[in-house]
């Protein structure tokens, strides 16, 4: 039984923090981005209309919660020191772990709880029916889902050997084996097991839709859908509605792959593993963080040492007394020594060889991308990976910069030599920058270099343009990552941050249509745009979707802020449903007015750099060290 205390003590304290309540925030305004079913399906809803929005509200948000909550929550307390103080009284590691997990779970109970009758209060007004048994059981619910994301994240925690590795891995569960299992996860491994990519024709489809249940979310949806009488599956109760409503024409011949039991120990079993895993971590550990070099770190030291050459055309230009030296300020030695510090560890390489085999597996695209874009296709299956994978990857590895500095005090040794505060920030900037795009570099040549026997090489110019971008994004996403390490005090808040920030992006076309409606007063679908310029505007605000703008127009695809494979392939064809806009589709010209060229779309991306590091730099010079 863990101490009470424990519980006690992370539950009161969670709750005097912000997380919970921007939690409520949060379950508001996501149950306002999916939006209004048809008539058809809210008829066949019945007293289950004024629950999806709750539903859906709550499987989407309680995770990200979790993760800001527990990802600092066990590798925090080792850090600091005080997990020692901690396990010197009668308290056990396994008590310590089950404890924050039973505090922090309670304290994301609490806002799930007050919101979401507040959200099926607003169904109930909206449709005019409610089930109270079924509010109750949705209730139950919510809370086992919180208390069982909150065991996962508690749990990866305690068994990361670092804050920064911590929120690596709890984001990536979070995202590929939570909210994008269904949709990304499961496709992926898919086309990496059967070598073929799911479609409508492919072999063994009860097994791929079976596969969409091994998720927690899904596990979720499944055993709430069985509560409110609808289709049950790995999605909300309306669209298992509208689903079977579409491929079937009624609710009665609907069928899932599996039994609605399972959903019950698949449900359980995710809470159950973390809990072993992070237990026995802990466990068998050393409470200090990097006690010993891991498996990757130890292979990196002992790789066989290569004759080094004195004079090299890349030592001539950053090194000591190289071309760089001769650029104004003094912020090379501090760029040279960030370069170092993360090319000497794991985490760029892991990033690139990650956005590598994102790369390759998205190498076979259907035959009209293939046709459209020949030797250029290794470059648009990039695309997704360095935007999405690259990009968030990048602002992990960057969060923490400054603000660990400002609480280990290493941060004052800087600043007491003859570096000024700017050309400090400028120095950690560009050789943190440096060192990713480098990665990455590496990454998006490799992947032509396989594609080469399948697709022929790609244009030398395209690949050099491909290249610069893919460079200036990271910078982008580096100096937004710095600034944000800059800016706040704590690590924790950072952390949150970056997990808001993942999930607006996640959900920006949903959140622009709501952005839109109320600047406008004009209700808005993403399945069929408004023929504003300002909403195509607003849709490529995040810098991935400038990112994609600008790779477009150098790959040859039409002006829009979706993928290349997207573009061809949904959003130009006729009688396909997409939520991609294209400019030439959507007003008949390829740029209507000037701000949707993609020219300026670059200048646009320029300024996420710009603006956040002078904002940093402001900050930085005048704020205390402390």
């Amino acid at each position: 039984m863990p101490s009470m205390s424990v519980v006690r003590t992370e539950f009161q304290r969670c709750l005097r923090g912000k997380t919970p309540w921007l939690l409520a925030l949060c379950l508001l305004l996501v149950s306002r981005v999916p939006t209004s079913p048809e008539q058809a399906v809210v008829r066949h809803l019945g007293d289950a209309a004024a629950f999806p929005r709750a539903q859906t509200a709550v499987a989407i948000v309680v995770p990200f919660a979790a993760a800001a909550l527990g990802f600092r929550s066990v590798v925090g307390e080792r850090e600091s020191g005080t997990a020692r103080v901690l396990l010197g009284t009668e308290l056990t590691r396994t008590d310590l772990v089950v404890g924050k997990a039973l505090g922090r779970g309670a304290a994301i109970m609490v806002p799930v709880l007050v919101t979401t009758p507040l959200l099926v209060a607003y169904g109930t007004y909206t449709y005019g029916s409610i089930s109270l048994p079924m509010l109750a059981g949705l209730l139950v619910a919510a809370t086992a889902y919180a208390f069982a994301w909150t065991t996962v994240t508690v749990s990866l925690s305690a068994a990361m050997s670092s804050t920064t590795r911590a929120a690596g891995v709890v984001f990536a569960v979070t995202l590929l084996l939570g909210i994008f299992w269904s949709d990304i996860t499961v496709a992926l491994l898919w086309n990496l097991v059967t070598g073929s990519t799911p479609s409508t024709e492919m072999a063994h489809p009860e097994l791929f839709s079976a596969l969409k249940w091994a998720s927690l979310p899904s596990a979720y949806y499944v055993l709430t859908d069985w509560l409110l009488g609808v289709p049950v599956g790995p999605g909300s109760a309306a669209l298992q509605v509208s689903d079977a409503l579409r491929n079937n024409g009624t609710l009665a011949t609907a069928s899932s792959p599996l039994p609605v039991w399972v959903g019950v120990p698949i449900f359980l079993a995710w809470p159950a593993l973390a809990l072993l895993v992070g237990v026995s971590a802990i466990r068998s550990g050393d409470l200090t963080p990097r006690g010993g070099p891991g498996r990757l770190r130890r292979t990196w030291v002992n790789r066989p040492s290569l004759p080094r050459i004195a004079v090299t055309p890349a030592t001539a230009v950053v090194g000591r007394g190289g071309w760089v030296d001769s650029l104004p300020g003094r912020w090379q030695p501090l760029a040279r020594r960030e370069f170092r510090r993360l090319t000497h560890g794991t985490g760029v390489w892991l990033l690139g060889a990650t956005v590598l085999v994102a790369g390759v597996l998205s190498l076979s695209p259907s035959t009209l991308v293939r046709d459209a874009l020949g030797a250029r296709v290794p470059l648009a299956a990039l695309q997704s990976p360095i935007s999405v994978i690259g990009g968030f990857g990048t602002l992990l590895l960057t969060f923490r910069t400054v603000v660990t500095e400002r609480d280990s005090g290493s941060i004052r040794m800087t600043a007491g030599t003859a570096v000024s505060r700017s050309a400090t920030l400028v120095g950690v900037i560009i050789g943190r920058a440096s060192a990713i795009a480098f990665s990455l570099v590496l990454a998006v040549l490799g992947t032509c270099l396989v594609a080469i026997l399948q697709y022929g090489v790609v244009p030398p110019h395209v690949l050099v343009g491909f290249l610069a971008i893919t460079v200036a994004f990271v910078y982008c996403m580096t100096g937004f990552g710095v600034a944000l390490s800059t800016v706040v005090r704590r690590q924790t808040v950072a952390g949150v941050v970056v997990l808001v920030l993942a999930g607006l992006y996640l959900t920006w076309f949903q959140i622009s249509n709501i952005v839109y409606g109320a600047l406008t007063g004009t209700a808005v679908n993403g399945f069929s745009p408004p023929t504003s310029p300002a909403y195509l505007l607003l849709r490529w605000a995040p810098p991935a979707s400038l990112y994609h703008v600008v790779t477009n127009a150098l790959l040859g695809v039409p002006n829009s802020a979706g993928n290349a494979a997207g573009v061809l392939t949904d959003a130009l064809q006729s009688n396909v449903f997409s939520n991609i806009v294209v400019v030439r589709a959507a007003y008949g010209a390829d740029v209507p007015v000037w701000y949707l060229h993609p020219a300026v779309a670059l200048g646009e991306l320029l300024c996420w750099f710009a603006l956040p590091v002078a904002l940093a730099l402001i900050s930085y010079r005048r704020r205390a060290l402390d």
